[in-house]
């Protein structure tokens, strides 16, 4: 179940520094994925098998360790293999992001790292109409959903459309996790999340990298709001 609960604040937990601000009409984005790398005949027939398959299978395929630790045979297998039925591969992907990574069931987590990461890649492949998508249903979701296209969006090229949405995501605090067993603190919101996107979009320095769900809700409040103050530097 989704908690909304705060935690008593810590002033002493770390001492936070924070540079002169580094102005966002300098930060470089993201560049689209690379899908034409040629690889030896050995993995270009995989790829062709690959792009033989119906969708969900290729989606299965794509979920194996050969595809998973190389991200550019990953991209070129995603192009190729669903380049021409890219609409419904955006679907299946989206069907899938909408769902939580990480699902309590009669006491175990079962993690959906794996089909989270191969969908995001292959929304990542087909930015123009993947963002389309995602963008006319991030208004009528719920939080959970939301979270994760956050996540999405983070690395998805788009310039200043995805900058704007992931600005505005600084200011929902909707709890968009679920409470399970591993998970230290208080579950992650949609700001804490868009946070993690931007430092990493960006690249932003001297902010605290990475917020984590250890650190209290006011620690993560004081820090979104510093990154505030630095990308809406004019």
């Amino acid at each position: 179940m989704i908690r909304h609960s705060s935690i008593v604040f810590t002033a002493a937990l770390l001492p936070f520094l924070l540079a002169p601000a580094v102005l966002a009409t300098e930060m470089d984005e993201p560049e689209r994925p690379v899908v034409d790398q040629v690889f030896d005949a050995e993995k270009e027939a995989t790829i062709q098998t690959v792009a033989s398959l119906p969708l969900e299978e290729a989606f299965g395929r794509l979920k194996t360790a050969e595809f998973l630790t190389n991200e550019p045979f990953l991209h070129k297998a995603i192009f190729v293999a669903f380049g021409h039925r890219r609409s419904d591969a955006i679907a299946l992907s989206i069907k899938i992001i909408r769902l939580p990574i990480f699902k309590v069931t009669d006491g175990i987590t079962v993690s959906r790292t794996d089909d989270f990461y191969v969908a995001k890649s292959i929304l990542h492949v087909f930015p123009d109409e993947a963002f389309s998508s995602l963008s006319e249903l991030y208004g009528k979701t719920g939080p959970v959903a939301k979270g994760n296209m956050v996540r999405v969006f983070g690395q998805m090229v788009g310039g200043e459309k995805i900058r704007r949405l992931l600005l505005e995501a600084l200011d929902d605090k909707m709890f968009c996790e679920e409470e399970y067993p591993e998970i230290s603190g208080e579950p992650f919101r949609i700001c804490d999340v868009a946070y993690n996107q931007l430092v990493l979009r960006y690249k932003v320095p001297n902010v605290l990298r990475t917020i984590g769900s250890s650190h209290s809700l006011e620690i993560r409040n004081y820090h979104i709001d510093l990154l505030k103050d630095i990308l809406s530097t004019p």
